[in-house]
């Protein structure tokens, strides 16, 4: 497991025992469940303006060596599709835990014919149909690893929307810190 890698384990690790790791001004980074829920009810709101899907950085954080973050992500329902499309992010290893929701995730691969892209928020991307990916149902609780380069999409959400939370390990620093 590479460092960078082994960070975001110990990161999330940490996250779901409720101990924190991360140093600010001799404390740590504490996103409180208030805040957590804020960000929730947040994205409800965003999908309710009719966007399809909302991305809200809660933390992301210089932890010495590279960045971490915890994002909030919201789906609204989807059907079944005849092409599985998908992202994979250049730099960024991804951690879902999900929260609320169902649905039925792809991960896994090749793309067809790949798009490379570029965005704001996470930095270089490649999209576009998936072949041969892998289909796997989640629920609450669940958690899902995704490393840096595998195609990931949704093949179906059967609920209203799905919810979960993302911790990434960003060793390329390609996020914007967000420290409140």
């Amino acid at each position: 497991m590479t460092a960078s890698r082994t960070a975001l384990a110990t990161f999330v690790l940490a996250f779901f025992a409720g101990e924190t790791l991360l140093a600010q001004d001799g404390g740590s980074f504490i996103i409180n469940k208030k805040e957590v829920e804020s960000v929730f009810d947040q994205g409800l709101a965003n999908l309710a303006t009719g966007r399809t899907v909302s991305d809200i950085v809660a933390r992301h954080v210089d932890v010495g060596d590279e960045y971490m973050g915890v994002s909030v992500v919201q789906r609204s329902k989807t059907e079944i599709t005849e092409q599985e499309t998908g992202i994979a992010h250049t730099d960024l290893d991804e951690i879902y835990y999900i929260v609320t929701g169902e649905g039925t995730m792809v991960t896994g691969g090749e793309f067809i014919d790949p798009q490379t892209s570029h965005s704001d928020l996470l930095g270089g991307m490649l999209r576009g149909t998936i072949r041969g990916g892998v289909l796997q149902k989640v629920k609450p609780g669940d958690i899902a690893i995704i490393p840096k380069g595998m195609p990931h999409g949704w093949h179906e959400i059967v609920t209203d929307s799905i919810g979960y939370l993302i911790f990434r390990g960003d060793p390329n620093e390609v996020m914007d810190l967000k420290y409140e």
